[in-house]
């Protein structure tokens, strides 16, 4: 007759969570993750060694994982996921370029054209004016994600990059450095159209960034990983 196998139970499962957050993995998913793949792991060992004391079939597995840790399956999981963001990031921009919507980012081309026609300091205003915007907007995002992550002591990798809006830092870099560069007299009409599109697409990418996939991430969230919804109530 076949013996039960010998499991790992509710308190070493706790323990691998502690396990995790010792070897610096943060997010509340990946050291889900990884503590379903250390117990997996730690139960095979005891299949074959089971006078194996937990915490020795632990550090056994652990080894495995090389010098680096859990850093490099970190790594792999933070690329995957910040592709992702843009994957979203993407789609809701994407919805300002189909009926009703695009009339209105048509609109707005045609708005930003004329007023560059008064100066090329428009340009550098209305710059500025996109970047206060996005500065104070970013803070409060970032505080209501600190009193979120304290109230709930959860941390979510895709929810850590939804909310420090990834694609901040590139979209402003960009009309930064052709500030630098635009003569302060004239802008020919080709610029001009240019730099209206180039304009209104920044702000959009930037509307999406900091309002809509932070009022959405609760649905992403749930998509992406099953249990947030039931970890939440």
């Amino acid at each position: 007759m076949e013996t039960d196998k010998r499991k790992v139970s509710a308190e070493e499962i706790e323990r691998l969570f502690r396990f995790t957050r010792q070897h610096f993995v943060e997010h509340y998913d990946l050291q889900a993750e990884l503590a379903d793949h250390l117990a997996n792991a730690i139960e095979e060992r005891w299949q074959q060694h089971p006078e194996l004391s937990f915490e020795d079939a632990l550090t056994a597995e652990f080894k495995k994982f090389g010098i680096f840790g859990f850093s490099d399956i970190v790594e792999k999981r933070q690329n995957a996921l910040t592709k992702k963001y843009y994957k979203l990031l993407w789609g809701y921009f994407k919805n300002y370029l189909k009926l009703p919507q695009v009339f209105g980012s048509i609109a707005a081309v045609v708005v930003v054209y004329l007023l560059l026609g008064f100066s090329a300091y428009i340009y550098s205003a209305l710059l500025f004016i996109v970047m206060v915007f996005s500065v104070v907007r970013l803070f409060k995002v970032k505080k209501m994600y600190h009193k979120k992550t304290l109230s709930t002591g959860r941390r979510w990798l895709l929810e850590d990059i939804i909310f420090s809006c990834g694609g901040i830092g590139p979209i402003l870099y960009l009309p930064m450095q052709l500030n630098l560069h635009l003569a302060d007299y004239y802008l020919s009409e080709p610029i001009r159209w240019g730099l209206a599109v180039f304009i209104v697409v920044v702000v959009l990418l930037e509307y999406a960034a900091l309002y809509i996939l932070p009022h959405n991430a609760q649905k992403h969230l749930a998509e992406t990983y099953p249990e947030y919804r039931l970890l939440q109530q």
